[in-house]
């Protein structure tokens, strides 16, 4: 049987390859089509995604069980950092947490015996603290390097410092009790310089190692005064009369714009106190709160109509001022275990008053103009609380369940 001869001419061979490209590249199409539609089946539609991620944050103690310190004490926030929107810690009797998404998701960073009074990371893995390992022991100050996993103390020239300040991994000021004396380095705390300040004073703030601010008491209140020279010398910026001056505090983001927290007399879980506000180095001064009270009396400064400039009700706890434009001070009244919030988002020019979540202390932190952290304890427990609208609203993002 003879088989028939097949010849292949030049034309042929051009049609068959391309349809054999075609069918490759109809194959390769379908392929990829078919994991396009795969991977968007997998996908929720943007209003589910939003959903998701919230209903994906938690309120709770995020799994992280927090047990009572040594002396028995049941686990409470002392201090709260945050260093922007994402990052930021809370820690307290025993404890640091950490979170890298605003507070929506926390992790444990520490477990011992510390009882942490203060933080202060210039970074995220470089930071100082404050801390106590026991309950009636001394402030320590020490340095982490990882974190805040674990720490190395940090000498201080025999100085026991209640707050510190560090303005990069090198510079820092530390300051005594009451703030009466300041100290700086320049070394990571390898050498300290004392600080020259007023007699009698009460309330000390440096920007820099030659620009600060002071609170001193005189005979009929206080005096606000400022140097440039380190210390060396002092000028006065602003008097104050109070009948029962205690103490101040001076706030701000910038040297020449600060705020000087003043403290009338207290009585009946009310304490009286006045704010003022300066944008040009102390040249001229705004009182923005006078707030009298009937258990502490007049407010240091100009006497003012009962409400006439009204503040937070109760004692100030702690003060926020992320920029030039915007300040925060939260008060407290442990008698009644309430925290209110005043602000200001235009430099002072006008001040609003509000109320906070529940607790009787509270610690602010404030990276941005509206974004901030509030970490609270209160006669039922404490928590850490997120607000994006300057603290109009509050959120809860941890909860130490209370005993």
């Amino acid at each position: 049987m003879m088989m028939k001869e097949c010849t292949i001419t030049k034309s042929d061979q051009r049609t068959h390859g391309s349809r054999r490209n075609n069918r490759r590249l109809r194959t390769r199409l379908i392929a990829y089509m078919a994991s396009v539609l795969l991977a968007a089946s997998m996908l929720p539609a943007h209003g589910d995604r939003e959903a998701a991620a919230a209903e994906g944050c938690r309120t709770d103690n995020h799994g992280i069980r927090l047990t009572a310190d040594t002396s028995g004490e049941s686990p409470h926030f002392t201090s709260i950092q945050f260093l922007n929107a994402s990052t930021g810690r809370a820690a307290g009797n025993g404890f640091m947490l950490g979170t890298s998404d605003g507070g929506c998701h926390w992790q444990s960073i520490y477990s011992g015996k510390l009882d942490f009074a203060q933080m202060d990371f210039v970074t995220n893995s470089l930071g100082y603290v404050l801390a106590r390992a026991t309950p009636e022991g001394p402030a320590t100050l020490l340095r982490t390097a990882n974190g805040g996993a674990s720490y190395k103390p940090v000498p201080n020239g025999g100085n026991r410092f209640a707050r510190i300040d560090f303005r990069s991994a090198l510079e820092g000021f530390g300051y005594a009790v009451n703030d009466s004396s300041a100290y700086y380095t320049a070394n990571a705390g390898v050498k300290w310089s004392k600080l020259p300040t007023p007699p009698n004073t009460r309330g000390t703030q440096f920007f820099s190692p030659k620009e600060g601010w002071a609170v001193a008491l005189v005979p009929g209140g206080y005096q606000v005064k400022r140097t440039t020279d380190g210390g060396r010398t002092w000028t006065t910026r602003l008097q104050a009369s109070s009948a029962a001056g205690v103490g101040g505090a001076v706030y701000g983001a910038d040297s020449r714009d600060v705020w000087a927290l003043l403290y009338g007399g207290s009585g009946m879980s009310q304490t009286s106190y006045s704010l003022f506000h300066t944008k040009d180095g102390g040249a001229s001064w705004k009182q923005v709160v006078s707030n009298a009270t009937a258990g502490g009396g007049p407010a240091p400064g100009p006497a003012m109509k009962a409400g006439k400039l009204p503040g937070p009700p109760g004692r100030p706890s702690d003060m926020a001022t992320p920029d030039l434009r915007s300040a925060y001070l939260l008060t407290g009244s442990g008698a009644m275990d309430t925290l209110s919030l005043g602000r200001t988002l235009n430099g002072g020019k006008s001040w609003r008053n509000g109320s906070a979540p529940t607790g009787f202390e509270g610690a602010l932190s404030f990276p941005a103009a509206k974004s901030g952290w509030l970490a609270v304890t209160s006669l039922t427990g404490s928590a850490v609380y997120a607000t994006r609208d300057g603290g109009a609203t509050w959120s809860k993002t941890f909860a130490i369940p209370s005993d």
